[in-house]
């Protein structure tokens, strides 16, 4: 009775060191033995357009700022207020007819120091493109700038590359000429006028007198937007870049329609499927300072600290039923490729490749053949988006890809039963022999 006892637990010993010894086999990650995987999170490739954006809040400002400065002693009237909306050429306040002749006289001295500054402008402008300026070393010191130029406009040329100071020589020129434009209709204008004239369709956003004179801060009625970034952020950020942007900026609520025909209507309507796009028109190179859109921008959003620099943004479409200092959001599109795929990035696998130079770490991902057997293919990485992946080779519409532990090549797979229900055009589709097939295989 004790001997079959002992077959018996001899036996079971053996089946057991048998079973567990086949489980080793079968189931370590070297092992040869064919078998299928059981795939429970996997997708259909569909490649599209994929962007990487740096999302940020963005305010609706003026598009430009007017300011123009009187003698507070030489004028007679002022005729607006702050906030009051004033027409082209609308009277904004009258000058004291004794003071005229002292007036233009200080306005001809501003348009003298402006053309000061113009020579000056003119003259950099003339070296760099002299030098050439696809000549990376090519760059103009602050001795060559002179006195003529702000801090702000100085720095941005003797700190940035040929290209961004030409540019930004250029847009402080075309500054420069509005300014003395304006002044010299000034002067034209109090020769048989004794007014001052608005010399845009806007705003008043300011009346400010200080040190004997009252300055006239005016915002057009054109808006674009600006937004704050980091140190770090500004090293994304390049001036030309497309920008997405909310498409409730330029909607038409709340206007009156001239015309409501089914026509007009249905054009209403696809013009809303369209996204909106913007484009960043100028990234500061100096740390953004204390201002009106700056502390306004501060009580509705954060503002990256320690340092923060200015973004705007300006788009085609003009801005309707939104007011100064509102609030709205901005992606800028720091990547972007066509014909793309975005997933996870732990669902690539790295694989070391043999080179003619040694060895290299190639990036695969698993999918599905037309046989149902696994494979890699490898993958090209585009870019990286918020912890997501962008691959741009070797993938096909429809094909399956999936995320898992490390699998054979050419093992079978098989997958969760589906939980949708296949449409009646699909089931039209199949003959009994398949519906047959199917049902007992």
């Amino acid at each position: 009775m004790k001997r079959v006892r002992a077959i018996y637990i001899g036996t079971g010993i053996l089946l057991l060191a048998i079973l567990i010894m086949n489980c080793i086999i079968i189931f370590k990650d070297n092992s040869k033995i064919a078998r299928s995987y059981y795939i429970s999170e996997y997708e259909r490739v569909e490649l599209d357009q994929q962007r990487g954006y740096l999302e940020k809040e963005a305010m609706i400002v003026p598009e430009e700022e007017i300011r123009i400065t009187a003698d507070a002693n030489a004028l007679a009237q002022i005729s607006v207020r702050p906030g009051q909306k004033v027409s082209m050429n609308e009277i904004i306040a009258s000058y004291k007819t004794d003071e005229i002749a002292q007036e233009q006289s200080k306005l001809q001295s501003e348009i003298n120091a402006y053309e000061r500054e113009l020579n000056t402008l003119e003259g950099i402008l003339e070296r760099l493109e002299a030098q050439g300026v696809e000549d990376p070393i090519t760059s103009i010191d602050s001795e060559q700038v002179g006195d003529e130029l702000s801090v702000t406009v100085e720095t941005e040329i003797t700190q940035g590359s040929p290209f961004e100071a030409i540019a930004t020589i250029q847009k402080q020129m075309a500054e420069v000429e509005r300014n003395m434009e304006i002044l010299q209709e000034r002067i034209s204008e109090l020769s048989f006028s004794n007014v001052l004239s608005s010399p845009i369709e806007g705003v008043i956003g300011e009346i400010v007198e200080e040190n004997g004179n009252i300055t006239f801060v005016m915002y057009t009625d054109e808006k674009n937007l600006i937004t704050y970034i980091s140190q770090q952020e500004w090293e994304q950020v390049m001036e030309n870049q497309t920008v997405e942007l909310e498409r409730s900026l330029v909607d038409h609520e709340g206007d009156t329609l001239l015309q409501t025909d089914t026509e007009d209507m249905n054009g209403l309507e696809e013009n809303e499927d369209e996204e909106l796009l913007g484009v960043v028109v100028e990234k500061q190179d100096i740390p953004a300072t204390d201002s009106l859109w700056f502390e306004e921008m501060g009580k509705v959003a954060e503002i990256p600290e320690p340092l923060s620099f200015e973004v705007r943004v300006d788009l085609d479409s003009s801005i309707l039923n939104k007011p100064y200092a509102s609030l709205t959001s901005a992606k800028i599109i720091i990547n972007e490729a066509s014909n793309a795929l975005r997933v996870k990035k732990d669902w690539l696998v790295e694989k070391k490749v043999a080179t003619d130079e040694g060895t290299t770490e190639v990036e695969y991902i698993y999918s599905i053949d037309e046989d149902g057997k696994i494979r890699t293919n490898e993958v090209k990485v585009a870019f990286e988006d918020n912890g997501e992946t962008i691959l741009t080779s070797n993938l096909i519409n429809g094909e399956i890809i999936f995320h898992d532990r490390v699998k054979d090549e050419l093992s079978n797979a098989f997958f969760p039963m589906p939980s949708e229900i296949p449409s009646k055009a699909i089931l039209q589709q199949l003959d009994w022999k398949q519906y047959a097939k199917y049902l007992i295989f």
